[in-house]
């Protein structure tokens, strides 16, 4: 009884161990390489959420968005760029995070400019936030 226990475990660990291999090295996809679900502008973006959050959320919350506006702010820190857009608030707006990787370089757009930007919606803290983003 207790090998037929040890081996059912062994067994378990195995394949726990192998799933998590496996997702280890699964490697990243970015937003870019999915098909869009919306495209919108930054301003209906931002004032859908600050209408109805929950509502904002049930449409666009896990999904591919490609989002067209004016650049208010670009800050780089390390490999991660996060471009603002602006949203039509004073303080707010739409903050979308670009993840540059060591065989990549990303030409940053300058601030004021226009920009499409592809990214899936991670919801609202103050900004309206995309991750995952590449630039159109």
């Amino acid at each position: 009884m207790r090998k037929k226990y040890f081996l059912f475990a062994g067994i378990v660990w195995l394949v726990l161990a192998g799933l998590g291999l496996y997702y280890y090295d699964k490697p990243h996809t970015s937003a870019g390489e999915k098909s869009t679900d919306f495209s919108i502008s930054a301003i209906d973006l931002f004032n859908q959420y600050q209408q109805d959050e929950s509502a904002a959320n049930k449409k666009f919350l896990d999904k591919i968005i490609e989002v067209q506006g004016k650049i208010a702010d670009v800050q780089q820190s390390g490999n991660t760029v996060s471009i603002q857009l602006d949203g039509g608030a004073s303080t707010a707006g739409i903050n979308c995070s670009i993840t540059q990787h060591s065989d990549q370089k990303i030409q940053l757009p300058e601030k004021g400019s226009l920009v499409k930007i592809k990214g899936r919606c991670a919801g609202m803290l103050m900004d309206v936030n995309l991750v995952d983003c590449v630039i159109q």
